[in-house]
């Protein structure tokens, strides 16, 4: 469970419509310069997040997030960053360095 403290921090930090995964982890979303996107974290981990799916906009990351149990990848991102994966039109996938 996310603490109300903790949660406070995460909105102060730019995160939003956060969500507990129930296993120990938070996923939430943020806006880039470019992008909306999926974080994800440990609950009361204060120095930065774990992973990260961006969308083209809000309600398509918004939309992943309610879709996603927390396993595996959410659905219909554009980038991976910590892969170097992309992906056109939501199925051709890349890698790009």
């Amino acid at each position: 469970m996310i603490d109300p403290e903790y949660l406070g921090f995460l909105n102060d930090n730019g995160y939003f419509f956060v969500r507990d995964l129930g296993d120990g982890r938070w996923a939430g979303l943020s806006d880039f310069m470019f992008t909306c996107a999926i974080i994800v974290g440990k609950i009361g981990d204060r120095s930065g997040y774990d992973d990260r799916w961006c969308y083209e906009n809000r309600n398509a990351a918004a939309l992943a997030l309610v879709q996603w149990d927390g396993t595996g990848e959410p659905e219909g991102w554009h980038r991976h960053p910590a892969s170097g994966r992309r992906r056109r039109d939501g199925m051709e996938e890349y890698v790009n360095f």
